[in-house]
């Protein structure tokens, strides 16, 4: 027996509601168009409660550049977000792999810049939260519960059917992370590199203030990054090769708190568990193609980065921005879908992402090298733009850009 499903006619539908589905939904819609959302997940009538939890803080945290910020305080999601749970970095401090814990290999403060900060912590349920509190605001035809079943042209655009719907639209974003159905539908090959490491995510208080400083340290195959978060608390990254990865699955959360320490150097002294530990898989993946007819791939299903860069939701953001920008420029008369037009905005993201690329694949495989030429060699890298002003301003704009 046939599906009976509701048909429905819109400029722009975007499946994944994520954060980039979301701030897509919420850009397109200020430019005055008609945009779908639809996500395979139920509706999430998700308490507020947390909001009044002041030691509380999400495993998942996010840093985000003052540009990504900016952004999303002129779409009305800044607005929304809750202030006493954001910190920011007034400092980056960097240690190499043969570098004495008391003292970093590279202090990089916002100010040696001109800057006030150099981004913020943000959690990624107060950032979802603020997100969906603007969307509400909104004319978007939000469809949860909908996984998509096909994919195909239709006159003028794309046919996409979802549970009870078919949905005809101009243009179609896939949104839907690096798994991507939208990607698979259009038989989009990816790159892919296998870092061989797992990533260890949670919290802790900590006995010394942080500083608002981020810390970042690096070893043979391996990050480990502790990010200011409020109430003196921090969020650890600690990316591991596989193997050593494994080891921890079965320690308690105190056992891993006191590896961290060592591993630190005790710097910020005792460290508390203060959160769930969360871990997964590392690795790099680039769609071939991010732009087809009345398609356009967004996100990490476009490009999935290594974390050591925390850049992943920045550049997410980024293409979204970069859509939306070129979109409200585009000639009266021009079709959103047109694929000239769509490959155009991709091709803007081209610069940002090969750095990231180049970022994370170039440290990793420099402090990876077992010989202490290579180690001696990044310290004395370090140490170069330690001592010059220059190249620290050059740094800073980098990360911060």
């Amino acid at each position: 027996m046939a599906v009976e499903r509701t048909q429905v006619d819109t400029e722009v539908v975007i499946v994944g509601a994520g954060l980039v589905g979301l701030t897509a939904a919420v850009a397109l819609s200020l430019l005055g168009k008609h945009v779908v959302l639809t996500d395979a997940s139920p509706a999430v009538h998700a308490t507020t409660d947390w909001l009044n939890q002041p030691t509380q803080y999400d495993s998942r945290v996010y840093a985000l550049t003052q540009r990504t910020v900016e952004w999303l305080t002129e779409i009305g999601v800044w607005a929304h977000m809750p202030l006493a749970r954001v910190t920011p970095i007034a400092a980056m401090d960097l240690w190499a792999p043969s570098q004495a814990h008391s003292t970093p290999s590279l202090h990089l403060p916002a100010d040696a810049a001109a800057l006030n900060t150099l981004g913020v912590i943000v959690e990624s349920q107060a950032l979802m939260h603020a997100c969906w509190q603007v969307l509400a605001d909104t004319d978007v035809t939000v469809l949860h519960s909908a996984p998509a079943f096909a994919l195909q042209p239709s006159a003028h655009g794309v046919q996409l059917d979802v549970a009870h719907h078919r949905i005809h639209a101009q243009l179609l974003l896939g949104a839907d992370g690096s798994r991507s159905w939208v990607r698979g539908q259009c038989q989009i090959d990816v790159d892919t590199v296998a870092f061989n490491q797992q990533a260890w995510v949670t919290n802790y208080h900590a006995a010394l203030p942080h500083g608002n400083i981020a810390r970042q340290w690096f070893g043979p195959h391996e990050t480990l990054a502790l990010l200011p978060l409020p109430q003196q608390q921090v969020s650890l990254v600690w990316a591991l090769p596989d193997a050593q990865a494994e080891t921890w699955q079965a320690a308690s959360d105190q056992a891993l708190a006191e590896a961290v320490m060592q591993r630190c150097g005790g710097v910020l002294g005792r460290l508390t568990p203060a959160a769930p530990r969360l871990s997964f898989n590392l690795i790099q993946q680039t769609a071939r193609q991010s732009a087809l007819p009345h398609v356009l791939l967004l996100g990490d299903a476009a490009h999935q980065v290594h974390p050591m860069a925390g850049q992943g939701v920045n550049l997410g953001f980024g293409d979204v921005q970069s859509l939306a920008t070129l979109m409200a420029a585009l000639p009266s008369g021009k079709p959103i879908g047109d694929e000239g037009f769509l490959r155009h905005v991709m091709r803007s993201r081209q610069k940002e992402l090969f750095k990231m690329h180049a970022l994370t694949r170039g440290l990793d495989a420099l402090f990876a090298q077992p010989q202490a030429a290579w180690t001696h060699a990044a310290v004395l890298g370090l140490r170069g733009v330690a001592n010059s002003a220059m190249l620290q301003q050059l740094l800073i704009r980098a990360a911060t850009a």
